[in-house]
Parts: C-alpha cells; structure tokens; sequence
C-alpha cells in the first residue's frame, strides 16, 4: 500500500553544479563496429584453490552486451560446481572512441582435487562468433601457495531488519591492496528484486574499514536504498575495478596510494546480502498517515493573518523538519471541508493556502497527519491543529452558513446585513436579459462572422482576379489624375495641363498591357483605338498631347504648345478609353 506514496514522494532532482556543462560537451563516439578478430579470455582466479575453497571463473569479451548470445550452460568437469553467472559492461577509451568490452563471472567449487579444464567453445556474437579459450583449474588437498588476488567487492547495509519502504544506507567497498593501494569502483550495480536505490544520493568516498580486525584503506561506493517487497530479500553488488578512473568527486580520508598506468576492467562480485523487510503494522496506524516513515518534527503553524474577509486566500505556513538522514516524507492531504478550501503548496513547499466559504467558522480546519517510525515501531501523530480565526462576511449579498452535516434539514441561505452605501442608479428592474435589445446584442457575433465571411470571400475573389484590382486602382489614380488636369485648364498652366494629360491617357490603358503606366508611350495609347478612332481626331488629340510632352526630353526646347484648347477632345478620349476598364 506504500507504493504509490513513496512514487508520489519522487520530486524531480536539479542536476549538481558542472552537470550541464558536462552535458554539453562533446562525447567520444561509441565504436561497435565490427572488427576481424574479437578478442576474449578466459581464466580462473585464482587459478589454485583448495578442495572446498571457492574461485572465480572470468570470461572477457570485447563487445556489447547484447550482442552476446551466451550459453545456459556450458561444458565443464563435473567435479566443479558452477553457480550462476553475473555479467556486466563497460566502456574503454582508445583514442577519441569507447570500447565496449562485456564480463561474465561464475563462482566456482571444487569438489575433489586434481588437475581440470574448461574447454574451448564457440560463442555467437553479432557479426561473428567468438572463440571462448579453455581455462585450466589446478584443485589441491593442501593449502596452495602464495597468490595475489584481487580484493573481494563488499556489500553492507546500515540496517537488515527494515520495514516496507523504509530508507537505508548500502555501502559497496573495495579494500586496497598490499601498499595501501586504491582501486576506483565503475558501473556500480545492485543485483535483487524488491529494492529501489537513489541514484541522485549515490557519493564515493575513500576512508578507512574493519577488514578481518584490521583497518585498512577502501574506495566506498555508497546510496540510499529503499525495500519495495515484504519478506526476505537476497542483494549483491558487482562493479568493474577501474585504476585511477575516479567518474566524480571523491572525499579522501588518511595516506593512500593512487596507482598508474591503464586500468585492468576486471568485474567483482560481493557475496549476498540478507534483508529481513517486515510489513507495517496493521492496526495502531493514526488518521492522515500517507507513508512516511522516520522520526520528523513539525512546527508551529503560522497564519498570515488571523483576520481576513470570506473569499480571501490566507497562508498557513509549517514544515515536518526531519531529525535522521534516513527518512521518507510524503506530504500531508488536505481534509474536505465544507467551510474552507484548502490549497496546498507546490512541493517543496510548505504550507498551505485557505480559502473561508462562510463567515460562521472560527477556526481554521485541523489537518490529520502521521507518520511511522521505525525505531520505536510506532505511528506518531504529526497532525496540524486547528487556529482560532475571525471571518468577515459585510457587503455579500449572500452567504453560506456553516454546513449541517444532517442531509435531512439543509441549512437554509441567510441575507447579509444593510450596506452602509447607496448602489448604482438603475432605469429599469427589468432584468437585462429579458430586455428587447438584448437580442440584438446577441445578435452581433453572428453579424461580425457574416462580414467577415464576406471580406474572406471578396479577398480570396480578388486574389483569382489581379486584372479587377489592377483597373479599380487604375480608376482610382485617373481620378485624382483628372482633378489635377481640370485644375491646369483653369489655371491657364499649359505645361501642366499637357503633363497630367499625357500621365492620364496612360494610367487609364495601364491595365490592358499590364504594365506600368509610367513605361507606356503614345504608341500604346493608339493601340486601345480602332481604327476610325486612330485617324480621326481622337488619334490626332493622342499624337498632339505626347508629341508635346516628349519635346521635355528634346536637345533644344521650343515654345511649348498651348494644348488647353483640346481640353474637351481630351474628355471625350479618356471617358471613352475609361468605359473599356
């Protein structure tokens, strides 16, 4: 029943200082491409053990995990009993590129001594298959000489008789080797269902551990796990060593050795670790429990105001501060109330916003909240009591009274009292609703999408037809063109006149061409004629007016040509020129 709680509980993490950054820059390319010979080896570590005495065998493959198709089982002496196999990945960097390069490990017994071998086999991965080597296994009834081996990985837990969803340290450690020299820990993985770990609280940490009675020197990896599966869990840790490969800032405490040169990936297995995870107690859960577990302490609760009007938000300010590291809070949920609504904080706020329905209350609601504690078994009471408060309900016109909860007698609505000032001035108590020029006034949408219905069409019509808005502005310029020319005849401006005579002639065939009118000529002009019209006079007004107004551009000018007479020739020209637009 905790599940959903402790999903709730997850607030989305800001990424640490740097981590944008790092984000940010370009990565080296993953190589995954196929090569000729995939390299694997195969080996027993140690490669001598006692009869009883446990050892490892390890495959390394240079390839993605998932590209490897790896046996069920796979063919080895019978007097050697193999456990299941742990497998991991990891990246190495060659140049500018990352290798991937896949590890299985088997924990191994012998069960007799002598002399055994696991033979070579094939593996299929991706492109090609992959040649597992044979690996040799000496077994001795005496103790074997003296070896180096690696350093065994260690799982440990804060605490292993836990309650359902109840936080806890787990620390992953690797002792350092002879002189005191630390190994860095890569692709850290918690093995066992039913647990949960905190990626955002994971640190790395070198400091000083009980190994067999003595403190030497580890490189800890550490996180904060949660159990989501009641009964008995089974958790192990693997990781890669990885040299001086340190993937983020670790706290040194003491004198240690940081080794050189390139790492050798070699994957490590802890032994399991048992966890004993209990059930919460079924009876003795207080009101307002929503999963959180750990000792907590809350504040006083503060309003903003303990005076304020119905309808007015009022902030409640408090906090559940918590008194361990190891904790699990999810918030309080806000009561139902027929008096208040009550509007809680965004996380990670805290407090809430309330909101009086009815002048009748005289204090705010109390909010039912507990919590387990694991240390004492028990569920505490964290509830939030209620505060005296006075609410204001003058100038409603009408109120809620505080709620009955009895359904069979409603509490009936109750009038405010008088207001001490005159409202505004109404002509009617008819209400505006039920006015007669209301319906006009809901007619108006309709009538604004009608007309603009209509421009959507004439726009959409006009731009199918450029040739009509070519001769509506053609219209538009002759008339302004013909005012100006009247204007020229009147004045007895003969230069005038003849300009503005020649400028309306070709505005009103503009649009015939189309073209600008200012690029037309006389020629064009005659060209809207017939013929009759061309060599009578209409033709002979056309040729006099642009013969006089291309004598502007002649080397020598003469005495312009007092073209005014022409004024009703010139009329009938362009009102016949116009009737054709």
């Amino acid at each position: 029943m905790l599940a959903p709680f402790l999903l709730r509980a997850q607030l989305p993490q800001q990424l640490p200082p740097g981590a944008a950054a790092q984000l940010m820059t370009p990565q080296a390319l993953v190589d995954v491409s196929p090569s000729e010979n995939v390299s694997a080896s195969a080996v027993f570590d140690p490669p001598v053990v006692r009869v009883g005495e446990k050892t490892f065998y390890r495959v390394t493959i240079e390839a993605t995990q998932n590209s490897i198709e790896w046996p069920d089982d796979i063919s080895a002496p019978k007097e050697l009993k193999f456990g299941p196999n742990v497998r991991g990945q990891v990246s190495r960097v060659e140049g500018n590129k990352f290798r991937p390069i896949t590890a299985l490990v088997y924990e191994v017994t012998a069960t007799v001594a002598g002399h055994f071998t696991v033979p070579a086999f094939i593996v299929p991965s991706g492109w090609q298959p992959v040649e597992i080597p044979a690996a040799t296994l000496e077994v001795t009834e005496s103790d074997p000489p003296a070896r180096t081996t690696m350093g065994k990985l260690q799982a440990q837990a804060s605490e292993t008789n836990l309650f359902f969803g109840q936080p806890f340290h787990l620390r992953v450690w690797l002792p350092a080797s002879a002189g005191n020299e630390i190994e860095a820990l890569r692709e850290v993985q918690i093995n066992g269902a039913g647990l949960m770990t905190d990626k955002i609280s994971t640190r790395f940490t070198v400091e000083s551990v009980n190994v067999n009675g003595q403190m030497k020197p580890a490189f800890i990896y550490e996180t904060v796990a949660t159990p989501m599966a009641v009964g008995q869990l089974t958790v192990s840790a693997q990781a890669f060593t990885a040299g001086r490969e340190f993937g983020g800032p670790v706290t040194i405490t003491g004198q240690v050795v940081i080794g050189g040169g390139p790492p050798k990936y070699v994957l490590l297995v802890s032994d399991a670790l048992k966890l004993n995870v209990l059930p919460l107690p079924a009876d003795g859960e207080l009101p307002g429990f929503t999963g959180t577990l750990g000792k907590f302490f809350r504040t006083t609760p503060v309003l903003a105001t303990n005076r304020f009007h119905v309808g007015e938000p009022v902030h409640m300010r408090f906090a559940f501060l918590p008194q361990t590291n190891l904790t699990r809070f999810v918030p309080p949920t806000m009561p139902r109330s027929r008096e208040w609504q009550i509007i809680p904080d965004n996380p990670p706020g805290s407090g809430c916003t309330l909101i009086a329905l009815t002048d009748e209350t005289t204090h705010t609601p109390a909010i039912p909240f507990s919590a387990f504690d694991p240390a004492t078994k028990k569920f505490y009471d964290l509830t939030i009591s209620a505060l005296p408060v006075t609410v204001i309900g003058e100038g409603l016109p009408m109120q809620l009274s505080a709620w009955n909860p009895d359904e069979k007698s409603p509490t009936p609505l109750k009038l405010s009292g008088l207001t001490m000032t005159a409202g505004k001035n109404v002509t009617s108590l008819i209400p505006q609703q039920m006015q007669g020029w209301y319906i006009f006034l809901q007619l108006l949408p309709v009538y604004f999408f009608f007309r603009l219905w209509q421009w959507d069409q004439r726009r959409r019509f006009l731009a199918a037809h450029p040739e009509i808005v070519r001769r509506m502005k053609a219209r538009q310029e002759l008339r302004r063109v013909k005012i100006k020319l009247q204007q020229a005849a009147a004045a007895g401006d003969a230069e005038k006149f003849t300009g503005y005579a020649a400028a309306a002639l070709r505005i009103v065939v503009a649009p015939h061409f189309p073209a600008d009118d200012r690029a037309l000529v006389g020629g064009d002009v005659l060209a809207q004629l017939d013929e009759s019209e061309k060599n009578g006079i209409a033709g002979e007004t056309v040729r006099k007016i642009f013969t006089t107004a291309d004598t502007q551009f002649a080397a020598t000018r003469n005495q312009p040509v007092n073209l005014i007479a022409l004024h009703s020739e010139l009329q009938a020209v362009l009102k016949h020129l116009e009737a054709k637009l």
